[in-house]
């Protein structure tokens, strides 16, 4: 089975068509919400009866993204654990992922391709995150007038190993889960999903991009219009940075293709 954990942030109407879109594509999943709009019991009531084809957790407080998550992910019972975006559009199965992890026991984590609404690849995988990389990343964005920064070098149409994934859809085998953990809610915002790709790969299992599965999505890109939104973004890349050193990445660099 196949546990889908997704947050919540007075998005209930984001909530309200993820559960429609998993009850039509998805079998064998559990779907649990995350809320972290810290709701009156009177509303907590009101969404109950109204959504009750999902798990919700409650939680006490806004602790962030990897804190949301993470108490989901606590009450989790699948054998795969997926983490989501309640405004990324579902097409498809789940279980072609979940099938990919299942025959490759050397996979620890999997995630889809994203294009936009308008149509275009999203640059969803990544190389691990170093100052100068962040640098350039954002230098390119500005020059570029382009939200998406996608690397000519690397072919998007073929399932592969990459550094890391956005945590916008992350799915991994429970057993990894039980080894490495869940989100890090040191992070409030943004790195947390390269912190957790990077204890994957540290702990032995490969992190695999698959454009067999295609999603809609484009993030909302706060860092880059509100300055609340670009402090968080530019100290979680600094505690990440801390917490790896500047320059770690897995060793082998070539992306090992799947048939």
């Amino acid at each position: 089975m196949i546990s889908l954990i997704v947050i919540e942030y007075h998005s209930l109407d984001d909530i309200k068509a993820c559960i429609k879109a998993v009850k039509a594509t998805c079998s064998d999943t559990e779907l649990i919400v995350s809320s972290n709009s810290c709701y009156s019991k009177e509303k907590q009531e009101e969404i109950l009866r109204a959504m009750p084809e999902a798990r919700w957790s409650f939680n006490e407080q806004n602790g962030g993204f990897a804190y949301g998550m993470n108490q989901g992910l606590k009450i989790a019972k699948g054998d795969y654990l997926a983490i989501m975006n309640p405004d990324v559009k579902l097409q498809g199965s789940l279980s072609v992922l979940s099938r990919f992890l299942a025959e490759h026991s050397e996979v620890g984590a999997v995630a889809p391709q994203f294009v936009g609404y308008d149509g275009e690849i999203q640059d969803s995988c990544r190389s691990f995150v170093t100052p100068w990389r962040f640098f350039t990343r954002q230098i390119r964005r500005v020059f570029t007038r382009k939200v998406s920064v996608i690397n000519s070098d690397f072919d998007y149409s073929k399932t592969q190993t990459v550094n890391c994934v956005i945590g916008a859809f992350i799915m991994v085998k429970r057993e990894v889960y039980d080894k490495v953990g869940g989100l890090d809610d040191a992070y409030f915002m943004y790195a947390e999903d390269i912190d957790w790709c990077t204890r994957i790969w540290q702990a032995g299992y490969q992190v695999v991009y698959c454009p067999q599965v295609c999603m809609k999505y484009e993030g909302s890109r706060r860092a880059r219009t509100d300055k609340k939104f670009a402090k968080i973004f530019i100290l979680s890349h600094m505690k990440y940075w801390k917490k790896f050193g500047f320059i770690w990445g897995y060793p082998n660099t070539e992306h090992i293709v799947f048939d």
